[in-house]
């Protein structure tokens, strides 16, 4: 069961547009292929705030802007609208592989699913996750998301369904797979009955493993110190790399360089799970 949390908080990770991934066969490549040129519509800027956003790779809100976006939304429910809209400031070629991406999830076929990949999304199954993403999301847009780094965000205060993305969505050069990642962290953070999910402080220091400072592999900005780590399996990081991960396990029709990818992504964002018990939870699930 998934618990309620006090705390909120959003990831926005930077990665790049890149022209839709090729198929060999009924295989996926997830190569990316040429980086579209775009001229980006300018949005309005988001509400200026006291609070301090970050600029390592993230954008989230504090426990008391979330607060006041759950009472402005107390008495409003999720529109009964199918699927998602784009809002007319999103360029084309930007919808384009926004809906290439999710048509690329939409295909993958898969073979079982860890136990807590069912719990979360269920099979590791295309239209799975096409309808876990439609259930959250109703609207994408654009948006400077705070500035910085941040590439996608959720703003709850604007409407808790809608996705917004930035000028760096052009900018970082990642496997397709990976920005669908990235795109199912933020669908995570719609969830108004979760409060938003939260995220947690990174610890300062913050070294990996071998001792090495743990920096994004999206952006390269150092995290020790950011609101940029999850404490538990079920939050943006936590179901996001349980989702890569078993997508490099048990997909049946992606290509080994997709199942790479997954791989070493999921493994990426394991990293930022801190837990002293969750982390463990989730290697073990891996190995059912």
């Amino acid at each position: 069961m998934i618990r309620v949390i006090r705390a909120w908080g959003l990831l926005a990770l930077g990665f790049s547009v890149l022209a839709a991934a090729s198929q060999a066969g009924s295989f996926f490549d997830g190569s990316g292929g040429q980086m579209p040129e775009i001229k980006i519509v300018k949005s309005a800027p988001v509400p200026k705030s006291h609070f301090v956003r970050s600029t390592a790779d993230l954008y989230y809100f504090t426990p008391e802007e979330a607060q006041q976006a759950l009472q402005l939304l107390e008495n409003q429910e999720k529109p009964t609208t199918a699927g998602y809209i784009f809002q007319p400031n999103v360029p084309a070629n930007i919808q384009e592989q926004m809906r290439g991406d999710l048509a690329f999830l939409n295909a993958i076929h898969g073979q079982g699913a860890t136990p807590l990949h069912r719990e979360i999304f269920g099979l590791v199954d295309g239209p799975t996750y096409t309808k876990f993403f439609n259930d959250r999301v109703t609207a994408i847009g654009m948006n400077s998301c705070g500035g910085g780094n941040a590439v996608a965000c959720v703003m709850p205060w604007k409407g808790h369904t809608k996705m917004w993305l930035t000028e760096n969505f052009v900018k970082f050069s990642h496997p397709q797979v990976a920005r669908m990642m990235v795109v199912f962290h933020e669908a995570r953070h719609t969830e108004k009955q979760n409060s938003f999910w939260h995220h947690a402080a990174c610890p300062k220091p913050f070294l990996d493993e071998n001792g090495k400072e743990v920096k994004s592999i999206w952006t390269g900005a150092v995290l020790a110190g950011e609101t940029a780590c999850d404490e538990e399996p079920f939050g943006s990081y936590g179901s996001s790399t349980i989702m890569l991960k078993n997508i490099s396990m048990s997909c049946t029709n992606c290509t080994d360089k997709v199942k790479m990818d997954a791989a070493l992504y999921a493994e990426d964002q394991l990293g930022r799970i801190i837990d002293a018990q969750a982390k463990p939870q989730m290697r073990s699930d891996f190995k059912q």
